[in-house]
């Protein structure tokens, strides 16, 4: 089947395919995750077989957020009155 794409079809299909491999990544980034390392290793290594690649992107829609100073934003602590 890849073998059967002219040049123009590889231009464009190889972008998108990229990209869409980066979406766990980029969702990770954009929530803060805490753990964004963890996101990108389970996504690259889940390019091979697919099933990671919704692992990866479950984790980055999931995992605890954090603070631009670097302080757990979804995280249980003492509150003040």
């Amino acid at each position: 089947m890849i073998g059967n794409l002219t040049p123009f079809e590889l231009l464009i299909f190889v972008p998108v395919a990229l990209l869409l491999l980066c979406v766990p990544a980029i969702v990770a980034y954009r929530r803060k995750v805490e753990r964004l390392w963890l996101v990108v290793v389970v996504s690259l290594i889940g390019t091979t077989t697919g099933l990671l690649w919704f692992v990866a992107l479950y984790m980055a829609m999931t995992m605890r957020t954090r603070t631009d100073d670097g302080t757990p934003l979804n995280a249980s602590g003492p509150t003040t009155a």
